[in-house]
């Protein structure tokens, strides 16, 4: 359950921003308006139901992955705006379900109007999200950190010297990123760290607690 959010939240991302493309073509196209509202109409069912189900994993995963106070920060951020993007879409598909064929053509820009606002704000949620995990490492096992600790770790997989040399650099600057200010690493075959001074932040029935 624990890595299921990731694999949730590109269903909400591919059915908004797919029904914000079909709104704008039912707006645009009169002649085969009707038939691009039937599609919207799905589209915008499953595009709520996988929206809430992002939601709700999200929640779950935020009570329990390790994180520390700079990644709390942007995670706060981030459930903020999956709360205004499933209400609105929810709502929005409410008013479609309700109104069905019955819809007119204002109603239609005016929906196309607030989807387009919605995937605007979707695609911001997206990049908080990528950013906690890709560039703040939430929920991710440091894999460069395993590579090098295991037997034969300093032998890295190369396809040719150079670029064998740049993944060698770019190694050697993920485990400076990965050692916190005022710790120390030894390096080698027996690579481990003496003391990591990491302030992570979790979450328990009281509130916050950190470590």
């Amino acid at each position: 359950m624990e890595t299921i959010h990731p694999m949730i939240v590109h269903f909400p991302i591919a059915l908004l921003l797919t029904a914000t493309l079909i709104s704008v073509l039912a707006v645009l196209f009169r002649k085969k308006r009707e038939e691009l509202k039937i599609v919207l109409y799905w589209v915008l069912i499953l595009g709520a139901i996988s929206v809430l189900a992002a939601l709700f994993s999200g929640l779950y995963e935020d009570e329990r992955v390790i994180h520390n106070d700079a990644i709390h920060q942007v995670m706060e951020v981030h459930k903020l705006l999956g709360f205004i993007i499933t209400s609105a879409l929810v709502l929005i598909t409410l008013w479609f379900v309700i109104r069905k064929r019955n819809i007119r053509y204002k109603e239609l820009v005016i929906i196309m109007i607030l989807l387009i606002g919605t995937s605007s704000v979707l695609v911001y949620t997206a990049y908080l999200g990528g950013k906690i995990v890709y560039e703040q490492g939430a929920g991710v096992m440091p894999m460069e950190k395993y590579i090098m600790e295991m037997p034969g770790g300093s032998m890295m997989h190369n396809h040719d010297g150079e670029a064998g040399h740049e993944a060698g650099e770019q190694m050697e600057h993920a485990q400076e990123q990965m050692v916190p200010k005022g710790s120390k690493m030894k390096t080698g075959s027996g690579m481990q760290t003496d003391t990591i001074n990491k302030q992570s932040h979790s979450h328990s029935a009281d509130g916050h607690s950190h470590k």
